[in-house]
């Protein structure tokens, strides 16, 4: 359990585990490392598992400073800065969601400099749908239904935060499951002015001509049964990624497919770090 203090003065909390091979878990919006407790475990015991918080989440630094510097871009420096804290080379990075778009960011400013692999878990490079884009963060998110979204950070953060999780699991996912809560309270556990500032950032981004930039293999994991993406968004990552890159899907999972099915998603990403 460790911190490093970042070029901007942002303290930012990680945690390691095992050794070997590089292997970093890059959590989503408003949630923390301790989503992956299943990796942990599992990967620890032939890889060198490093977990941390973003800025603004968790066990990381929430001052005024990180508030207005709660980017994707900045996010994508912060991984730059973790990684050259710890001396690491040829890392494969996983990145769930916002994680996702952190290594699209870090793809397209630092050319996928001292990453081996990558692994995409469950998002759009562009969350927003508009008249030439449809396969934006769930079925119905346009412009109007995020400002929305955005009122209801402001106005109740822990009803957001409940719609938020609601929609992270499996259509027929079970709310009143010991996992569902200890997600859920993962959640809450944050500061709304970092969310609400993260969540601009995320939202206006698009990172579609990121793509081609992210040459190393990457795995792409999806679920076939939740409400934020789809395997078709998986299909679009892979025709447009710069290098080799294979799709699985999760059918019976949701967004949180690593955690609905924790042992599928374990075997699979080990597959490919010990194969592509």
């Amino acid at each position: 359990m460790s911190y490093f203090i970042t070029s901007d003065n942002c303290k930012i909390y990680y945690e390691e585990y095992g050794s070997g091979e590089p292997l970093i878990f890059i959590h989503g919006w408003a949630c923390s490392h301790k989503v992956f407790k299943y990796q942990i475990e599992h990967f620890s015991k032939s890889h060198r598992v490093i977990v941390y918080d973003l800025r603004g989440h968790g066990s990381s630094d929430r001052s005024d400073v990180t508030e207005r510097n709660m980017t994707v871009n900045r996010f994508a420096d912060d991984l730059r800065e973790l990684i050259l804290h710890l001396n690491l080379k040829r890392t494969c990075i996983a990145g769930w969601s916002l994680g996702t778009t952190i290594l699209l960011c870090y793809a397209r400013k630092y050319k996928c400099l001292d990453i081996d692999k990558m692994c995409f878990i469950d998002m759009t490079p562009k969350l927003l749908n508009d008249h030439e884009w449809s396969l934006g963060h769930g079925s119905s998110m346009t412009m109007k239904k995020n400002l929305q979204f955005l009122s209801s950070l402001v106005r109740d953060w822990e009803s957001a935060a409940k719609r938020f999780a609601a929609g992270s699991f499996a259509r027929d996912y079970d709310t009143k499951s010991e996992e569902y809560k200890w997600f859920l309270e993962d959640v809450l556990d944050n500061t709304p002015h970092c969310m609400i500032n993260s969540w601009i950032s995320l939202t206006a981004g698009d990172y579609r001509k990121a793509l081609p930039f992210v040459k190393v293999p990457v795995l792409l994991a999806y679920g076939g049964n939740g409400l934020m993406c789809t395997p078709e968004h998986g299909e679009y990552m892979k025709d447009n990624l710069g290098g080799n890159s294979q799709l699985i899907v999760f059918h019976d999972c949701g967004h949180c497919l690593f955690l609905e099915d924790p042992s599928g998603f374990n075997k699979a990403l080990s597959e490919f770090l010990t194969n592509s």
